[in-house]
């Protein structure tokens, strides 16, 4: 045990104060914080806020055309300071001018929106809208029917309500989504970035016979299990201080967002968030042990990236197949990939939060399967190390290297 904590201890420093950690990982820090800033900038006190929207607020860069239609009332306070004009074409040489930015003409023939083809105006569904009732209005008289009394009808009519078969609403559905999009990438990232490190690590200490000098005094399975937690628990570090980077900057900035961003981050299922992270975490043991036994593999650094490609494509797959297919998360396929351990540490947390009444029970048997398999590649992965220690020269096989006494 004291072995094991020595070797983990020194890997977690030497890993941790080299400076591509720390730029990679400041680097992460400020892209996440960033990126919760970025909805305030699309709002309307935002710098990327359309001019127009404050200054159009009464209309006065908005006009109409009524013509040739006959006893076509409009209440003109509601219009505010929009123009009137008689000339069609004069609307349109003002509108190319940019005195004024939309418009609506109506004639006999025809109900146009008229709005200059660049113009990215905030106002154009309120002038409209305002406008559309002054036409049902005219329509419905035309047709000898009370148009406030339909108007009064349409209120009382119940709106529809869209409820899951789970009893989750929208709201919830979408913030689960959201989160298991976000919480994907970060573990592709982390998985991409830590594995071929760790490999590369393990492979540049047995190219220079450091390993050969580490086994005599310390036992193979507990050089290789320090080497991996201590790995683990950096990654672990990244993910906690990305994810309370995120919490930090929507926490300041969450009055700036919209109504659906805000419902979204307020119906938040904490957790959904600790049973995924509990799966993540464990797929990324798992991994971390195969990506360092394919490491001992080599006799050369060189050789790293290609001993690492089956599980770099076996982790890809599972990343590719739970992003593309979590909306079909109650098909068979998916169901089957929930219990495989190699996909499993990311479709049963999805199954879990997006379903919403899954049985406890399936999403422990799941777990157990992959806390299980994590267990005997951690062990392959101690015997594979061993026997490659002092094989130097050799061209070695994953299988071979299991089997081998």
């Amino acid at each position: 045990m004291n072995n094991l904590l020595t070797v983990f201890l020194f890997e977690f420093k030497q890993f941790l104060i080299k400076k591509t950690t720390i730029i990679t990982f400041a680097i992460y820090i400020i892209l996440a914080f960033g990126a919760t800033f970025v909805p305030s900038l699309f709002e309307d006190n935002g710098i990327f806020s359309s001019d127009s929207t404050s200054s159009n607020n009464n209309f006065e860069r908005s006009a109409y055309i009524v013509k040739d239609v006959d006893n076509f009332n409009i209440d003109k306070s509601y219009l505010k300071e929009a123009k009137e004009y008689s000339d069609l074409s004069t609307l349109e040489q003002d509108i190319k001018d940019g005195k004024i930015e939309e418009a609506i003409v109506f004639t006999k023939d025809g109900y146009d929106y008229l709005v200059k083809s660049n113009s990215l105006t905030g106002n154009n569904s309120q002038f409209i809208s305002i406008f559309d009732n002054f036409v049902k209005k005219y329509i419905y008289e035309q047709n000898n029917l009370d148009y406030m009394k339909v108007q009064s009808v349409n209120v009382s009519v119940p709106k529809v309500n869209v409820v899951a078969v789970s009893g989750e609403d929208g709201v919830q559905t979408s913030s689960k989504a959201f989160s298991i999009y976000v919480l994907s990438f970060v573990l592709y990232i982390l998985i991409i970035m830590f594995g071929s490190t760790l490999a590369s690590n393990v492979a540049r200490e047995k190219t220079n016979r450091a390993m050969e000098l580490l086994v005599i005094s310390v036992k193979p399975t507990t050089l290789i299990l320090g080497k991996v937690l201590a790995f683990c628990s950096v990654a672990l570090m990244q993910i906690v201080a990305l994810l309370g980077t995120v919490f930090i900057g929507l926490k300041i900035n969450i009055d700036n967002y919209s109504n659906v961003i805000k419902n979204v981050l307020e119906n938040m299922d904490y957790t959904f968030i600790a049973v995924w992270l509990l799966f993540a975490l464990t797929g990324i043991i798992m991994f971390m042990f195969l990506f360092a036994a394919c490491g001992s593999l080599v006799s050369r650094i060189e050789e790293v990236n290609t001993v690492i490609t089956l599980p770099m494509i076996m982790f890809i797959a599972s990343f590719m197949a739970n992003v593309s297919l979590m909306w079909d998360y109650d098909t068979k396929l998916f169901k089957v990939l929930s219990y495989i351990p190699f996909t499993s540490y990311f479709t049963m947390g999805t199954r879990y939060g997006l379903s919403g009444d899954l049985p406890l029970l399936e999403v422990v048997v799941s777990y157990v399967i992959l806390l299980i398999t994590t267990i005997i590649i951690a062990l392959l992965s101690g015997k594979i190390y061993r026997n490659a220690t002092l094989r130097y020269g050799q061209k070695l096989s994953f299988f071979k290297m299991m089997f081998n006494k």
